[in-house]
């Protein structure tokens, strides 16, 4: 009786504590969008910022200028965020899903050696590489182009990393049995292991498009022209020396969040198996 009650109570405490956190995360998510509808932001902040909104206070005026008094803009800039966020996810999953499944499931000379250059590039610090990447993407006329901000990162060394640890925990009998049965390795890969691998791919498309379409400094290095400028950086443009619009700013902020929420809902319950298994080798 005495363990239920500890039970009980240890699982009412992790309740209140989850509840706390979940609050303290969404809480300036939720005054964000609030504040997205106070017309005049002088009343924001007034007296630093106000945590007090009165109904009178809000209208949808600042999403009708988003879209109607800024020349179309932001609905350029969320266009490229897509495309941009497209490319880099579809390219990046089919290339390190490769390369992380030839390693972890063939045995070749120099296997090792690979494995380690691979991940010895996540101990290199993206910043030494944005002048080398930028001379890279200026030789090849890649500047203000959808492939100069895709290209540089695409093959990500965690991401080869996670595959070849979710591949492992596969067993290696799927891929004689299809041998058997007359198949390549490139349709064993596509038709027999892509399948059970479907979790890992649900784990890495939230996280790399989410990592994606929250870039900042790269395509702010790569695009110079307004109109090809991306979400996180078109964004930015609406604070100046000469003025912030704090309007457009904060309505353009809560329409960004949009997508990686619906992303993360229909992927969620593979995105939770996929993390599960991708940090357990079999």
């Amino acid at each position: 009786m005495i363990g239920v009650r500890h039970k009980t109570v240890f699982q009412i405490s992790a309740l209140v504590i989850l509840l706390l956190l979940a609050v303290a995360s969404l809480g300036p998510f939720v005054y964000l969008l609030v504040v997205s509808f106070v017309t005049d932001m002088s009343q924001v902040f007034k007296n630093g910022i106000a945590l007090k909104i009165e109904w009178d206070m809000l209208s949808p005026e600042s999403y009708r200028m988003l879209f109607a008094d800024d020349g179309g803009k932001y609905l350029a800039w969320f266009r490229n965020s897509v495309i941009i966020t497209l490319l880099y996810t579809v390219i990046s999953l089919v290339l390190c899903s490769m390369v992380g499944y030839g390693i972890s499931m063939y045995d070749f000379k120099g296997k090792r050696i690979i494995f380690i250059l691979v991940m010895s590039t996540m101990m290199i610090p993206v910043e030494m590489l944005i002048i080398p990447l930028y001379n890279v993407v200026r030789i090849f006329h890649l500047t203000n182009n959808y492939f100069g901000v895709v290209l540089p990162f695409v093959v990500a060394p965690f991401t080869i990393f996670f595959f070849m640890q979710y591949a492992s925990t596969l067993s290696k009998e799927f891929m004689e049995a299809a041998r058997i049965d007359g198949c390549g390795e490139l349709r064993i890969f596509v038709t027999v292991m892509v399948p059970l691998m479907k979790p890992a791919f649900a784990a890495m498309i939230i996280l790399q498009a989410t990592n994606s379409w929250n870039d900042f400094l790269w395509p702010l290095i790569v695009m110079s022209k307004s109109e090809n400028f991306t979400l996180p950086v078109g964004i930015q443009t609406y604070l100046s020396p000469y003025g912030n619009n704090y309007n457009l700013l904060f309505a353009g902020a809560v329409l960004s969040v949009v997508p990686v929420i619906l992303l993360f809902f229909f992927c969620q319950r593979l995105f939770m198996e996929g993390i599960i298994q991708g940090g357990i080798k079999g």
